[in-house]
């Protein structure tokens, strides 16, 4: 019953999080309000008094995942808790507790009521993230409550191997999505208003995540990973402050159909020395055949100042632009070189709208990478 309510609270547009509860590794699938499909449950870590996020632990009451199953054929909405956040030795309001001269009333100043002692609990850290919540949705007020929960899952600190990798390889038993980034929430909140991607432009089914980056000199080669929920995906694509050119990336060889939810990866290069001096966004989406976008996945960088603008499509920075993707082309043959038969051609994974299989369109061909080699012996090339 309680979870239904939320469920229904949500569909309402109220953004619900909620403890997961305090029954550690051995409870029996969450409590009533935590297992809600639609909420924002969260669990609760021990960050052993440090300020260092590496060394935080899932609090030994906090309940484990996954949710008992509720027979609908998704294994996503069973995927509970979607956030951990500190919630052991919490200081705390005192609330008029021990005292009743204190202003408890709505309006009343309550700076003057003092602090109670240390505290500990999923409800400690669940209001750690109706924080973060209040925040995304001041920087923000066109978002939902889904994109607000898909928002925090994808900009979490990932914790822990994935439990379930056939489903989703994030998602783990303990964490989560992760640890709760609450500046990197806030911010990708704030770039989709400022970029105005709205609710009814995005299909949260598509899965788009950048997981490596590597620098060599000024060139920054992103590889990620890749899937969907059902939804059919036509294309992923990165761009530069999330301006009118986008760039399709790189795709790994796919032998055969993937099935939903199978992850393919992704691969694209951006020479930092062609942008815009000062800090710049690096944004990578999926597409669906309409034109909606996934949650982006993002990095920042800062720009070497050989182009003004991106948007120009004569000037000098463009050109160096182009000159980039096409080095990017050159360096995914490589890549592909080492991790599949070099016979194998580069293709777009498509997601089947009718099966929910991944495939190639018909109407694409798929994208081949050649390395020629100079003779420097006779000349010849």
């Amino acid at each position: 019953m309680h979870s239904r309510i939320l469920d229904e609270a949500t569909l309402a547009g109220v953004t619900v999080s909620v403890a997961a509860g305090n029954d550690g590794p051995d409870n029996d699938g969450l409590s009533g309000m935590g297992s809600s499909s639609l909420s924002i449950t969260v669990g609760a870590t021990n960050d052993l008094n440090t300020i260092d996020r590496d060394d935080d632990e899932i609090a030994s009451y906090s309940s484990r995942g996954p949710r008992r199953d509720n027979g609908n054929s998704n294994p996503i909405d069973e995927m509970k808790p979607d956030v951990t956040a500190p919630g052991t030795n919490i200081i705390q309001a005192e609330a008029c507790v021990t005292s009743g001269g204190c202003n408890n009333f709505l309006g009343g100043d309550a700076s003057q009521n003092g602090y109670t002692g240390r505290g500990s609990g999923t409800s400690y850290a669940t209001p750690a993230v109706t924080g973060i919540i209040a925040l995304m949705m001041e920087v923000n007020d066109e978002i939902n409550p889904l994109v607000i929960r898909e928002i925090l899952r994808s900009t979490a600190t990932r914790m822990g191997e994935a439990s379930q990798p056939e489903h989703d390889p994030h998602w783990n038993k303990d964490f989560g999505w992760g640890l709760v980034h609450g500046h990197d929430a806030v911010w990708t909140a704030q770039y989709l208003n400022m970029t105005g991607i709205t609710t009814s432009d995005m299909n949260l089914d598509l899965q788009v995540h950048i997981e490596n980056i590597s620098t060599q000199g000024t060139v920054n080669t992103y590889t990620g990973l890749a899937w969907s929920r059902g939804a059919a995906m036509e294309k992923i694509e990165y761009s530069t402050d999330g301006g009118d050119t986008w760039t399709e990336v790189m795709y790994e060889s796919v032998e055969g159909a993937m099935s939903t939810y199978e992850a393919f990866e992704f691969m694209f290069t951006v020479d930092t020395d062609n942008l815009p001096s000062g800090y710049n966004m690096i944004i990578v989406r999926g597409v669906d055949a309409d034109g909606a976008s996934s949650m982006i996945s993002w990095d920042t960088v800062v720009g070497g100042g050989n182009v003004d603008a991106m948007g120009s499509g004569d000037s000098l920075g463009r050109t160096l632009f182009i000159a980039t993707v096409t080095f990017a082309v050159i360096i995914f043959g490589v890549w592909v070189a080492i991790h599949q038969r070099q016979d194998e051609p580069l293709q777009l994974a498509v997601v089947s709208e009718k099966s929910g299989d991944i495939r190639l369109p018909d109407d694409e061909m798929p994208l081949e990478a050649v390395l020629v080699e100079d003779d420097v012996k006779d000349g010849s090339s």
